[in-house]
């Protein structure tokens, strides 16, 4: 009776296994279901995305040659169409917040700078992505680690590139002996009228700049600097352009993309980068799987494509493009300064930073910008 009692035992203790098995391998198969991201084989993961058919990615600023041929490269790879969806972080915000109030959701990645993503992962509107081969490639060397938020359990946050700010400056409105060598240079009141500045507004160029100068230099550093600035942009695609044609001296601050369209200009160039004495400050462009995503396999399957040595190579191809493995080659090796130039202090930025105070500390250009008429 025992035995027999023993064996009825083991066959019910069997057969709740067998349940949870099929009851978790189900759960990890539902259609579109994201949790948990590495419970099924890659191969699955693709195949299910090339049923969704597209990937909705809204991206900071305006699409670049880099961005539409990634957009090609990929669609030809898995036939998945890419689509499109620019804009700033209002912007961005504005549309995402309203789908999904109408329970609607179109967007399934958004990428930019890393305070942005880092806010998305702070107020948990990201979600899990999971394991991707890209990442597990042998030998692979990355400028900055893809998953230092993911490891520290700060959301789910993926760095896909790494890039460096520089000021950029007209040689003839300021010519190289007037300078500026630094970022503290910029306080001299000789500089006075001559600075088109990024707008501190958001995860800005401009922001970033705001942020730094007030840490490491000063509130009376950033009311000299903002007091020597003409106007203010948001249009950082086009302001290098401005500069190059002699209607700015100074901007602060382009990244290396920025560059790309006036590096083609014939030489001898009108413009010069100052690579800042007292360091680069640097950023890492992220991208976050959103909450509510409506392809989400087609979205991880993405973020993996971002980080092959491919579309790696394609973002290296622009004059400037930020890129993270460093197994590419710049095109533009000036422009790639960012991978052995002395950081700013507190560069790279940290999780905190990124998330908080990124933008307490370029909050503190605000009053200095209506006192100065800008706002």
């Amino acid at each position: 009776m025992r035995h027999r009692r023993g064996r009825l035992i083991l066959g019910a203790l069997g057969l709740v296994v067998c349940v949870l098995l099929i009851g978790a391998r189900t759960t990890a198969q539902t259609p579109g279901s994201p949790a948990p991201p590495g419970a099924r084989t890659w191969d699955e993961v693709v195949a299910a995305a090339k049923k969704e058919g597209v990937v909705v990615w809204s991206f900071f600023g305006a699409p670049g040659a880099s961005t539409e041929r990634q957009s090609r490269e990929f669609e030809k790879l898995y036939g998945i169409r890419v689509e499109l969806a620019p804009g700033r972080t209002g912007d961005f915000e504005a549309r995402w917040n309203a789908e999904r109030g109408a329970g609607k959701p179109s967007i399934d990645v958004r990428s930019s700078g890393s305070p942005e993503n880092r806010r998305l992962a702070a107020r948990n509107l990201d979600q899990p992505f999971g394991t991707l081969p890209a990442l597990q490639e042998p030998g692979v060397q990355w400028i900055a680690d893809p998953l230092v938020d993911v490891k520290a359990g700060n959301g789910h946050t993926l760095h896909f590139s790494a890039g460096g700010y520089f000021l950029l400056v007209n040689n003839k409105l300021v010519p190289p002996e007037m300078g500026p060598r630094s970022y503290k240079d910029l306080e001299d009141p000789k500089y006075k009228g001559l600075i088109l500045l990024s707008e501190p507004i958001g995860p800005s160029p401009g922001s970033r700049w705001a942020a730094y100068a007030w840490k490491v230099y000063g509130d009376e550093h950033l009311r000299k600097v903002i007091g020597n600035v003409k106007a203010l942009t948001r249009a950082e695609i086009d302001a290098p352009k401005q500069i190059a044609r002699g209607e700015y001296g100074i901007f602060i601050h382009p990244t290396q993309v920025g560059a790309a369209d006036i590096w083609k200009l014939p030489k001898p160039h009108p413009f010069r980068l100052v690579v800042p004495e007292d360091g680069v400050m640097l950023l890492t462009g992220t991208i976050s799987l959103l909450q509510g995503a409506p392809h989400p396999n087609a979205a991880r399957v993405f973020m993996n494509y971002l980080l092959t040595k491919s579309a790696q190579q394609i973002q290296a191809d622009d004059p400037g493009g930020p890129f993270i493995r460093k197994d590419v080659k710049p095109s533009v090796p000036e422009l790639a300064h960012f991978v052995t130039a002395k950081p700013f202090p507190l560069n790279p930025d940290t999780y905190e930073f990124g998330s908080k105070l990124f933008f307490e500390w370029s909050a503190k250009a605000e009053p200095h910008l209506k006192a100065a008429g800008l706002k």
